[in-house]
């Protein structure tokens, strides 16, 4: 694997702990300042989404440490996921429609998420032929 490849894997790394750290460790305030509103069904959803992150950040290392050879799935979920909440951030600016949190929060947010999302297009154009074989 060369160097932009394992640059690529680690910035998307960085990425999922960030927001992982963030849903896990400060739900509370993650949920006060980025939603809103916090309660347990808040905080829930949150941890379990925090978990997701963990477990695609975890991934990754693991990919980063063996070969990226046939892990298109997992790239493949990875952007995905980046994309749709993205998009669904996107729809909240657009809409100028906040809710209880700000539009400044809801931009930061999106931007990470356009700059992962563009890590992970990036990643997938360049190995795609790596990624598929089996």
């Amino acid at each position: 694997m060369d160097n932009t490849n394992k640059s690529l894997i680690i910035i998307n790394i960085f990425f999922l702990l960030y927001y992982s750290f963030q849903l896990l460790i400060f739900t509370d305030e993650f949920a006060l300042n980025n939603i809103g509103d916090f309660s347990h069904a808040i905080a829930g959803l949150s941890e379990i989404v925090g978990i997701i992150f963990l477990s695609l950040a975890i991934s990754l290392i693991i990919i980063l440490i063996n070969k990226i050879r046939a892990q298109l799935p997992l790239f493949i979920t990875i952007f995905l996921i980046q994309f749709l909440i993205f998009i669904n951030l996107l729809r909240y600016i657009y809409t100028n429609s906040p809710g209880q949190t700000s539009i400044n929060s809801i931009t930061f947010n999106s931007l990470i998420f356009f700059f992962g999302m563009m890590v992970s297009i990036i990643f997938l154009c360049k190995n795609f032929t790596i990624l598929k074989q089996f």
